[in-house]
């Protein structure tokens, strides 16, 4: 009976999906940075799995994640980010949801399907500011004070194109207690000091 036990809550556990799965990888790492994760610090490098609640922090490096739904940021030197949560399931469209903290320094972010299929699943926020995305790159550099400065960028297939015919912009909301400011046009961008 002990056997069958132990046989039995092994094969559960097995089959159970994993609570810490990874959400998606780490595809470029320089310099000096690191993953807290829980109370843990974790020296990164490429292809090292990132997970729900993990914080990225760079000093002298800049990190590059790519999301299981193909969002892609990048955490440029002496920042740090903190991913909220992340659900994604491929076989479910619109359901899945994103949320991120740019705690200080600057991220640069690409949508991927979450953001496509469902902007109202995205939410970026910053100390300042809550960053509601409809399927666009953006940056957004937080100073020491806390204020918040979002730029809205093209979203260009290659490096050297011809900005108004091979790229699209979308639109990105930047929200705070006091109201909304759309952004709509390639380099728009805005400056949030206060929440209120």
């Amino acid at each position: 009976m002990l056997r069958l036990s132990t046989l039995l809550v092994l094969t559960l556990l097995f089959l159970s999906p994993s609570i810490n799965a990874g959400i998606g990888k780490v595809t470029e790492e320089k310099g000096i940075a690191e993953i807290t994760r829980q109370t843990n610090k974790i020296g990164i490098k490429s292809g090292a799995d990132i997970e729900s609640m993990d914080n990225v922090q760079t000093g002298n490096g800049v990190v590059g994640i790519t999301f299981e739904d193909n969002t892609k940021v990048r955490v440029t030197e002496n920042s740090k980010l903190v991913i909220d949560d992340f659900v994604y399931d491929p076989k479910k469209k619109g359901a899945g949801k994103l949320a991120l903290k740019v705690a200080m320094g600057t991220v640069r972010y690409a949508s991927g399907n979450i953001a496509h299929e469902n902007n109202k699943n995205v939410a970026v926020n910053t100390p300042t500011a809550t960053i509601a995305v409809r399927g666009t790159d953006f940056t957004a550099t937080v100073d020491e004070i806390g204020a918040s400065t979002i730029i809205l960028l093209p979203s260009c297939p290659k490096v050297w194109v011809d900005i108004e015919k091979d790229c699209k912009t979308g639109i990105i909301d930047v929200i705070t207690d006091a109201g909304m400011v759309t952004l709509n046009k390639p380099f728009q961008g805005t400056k949030v000091t206060a929440r209120n």
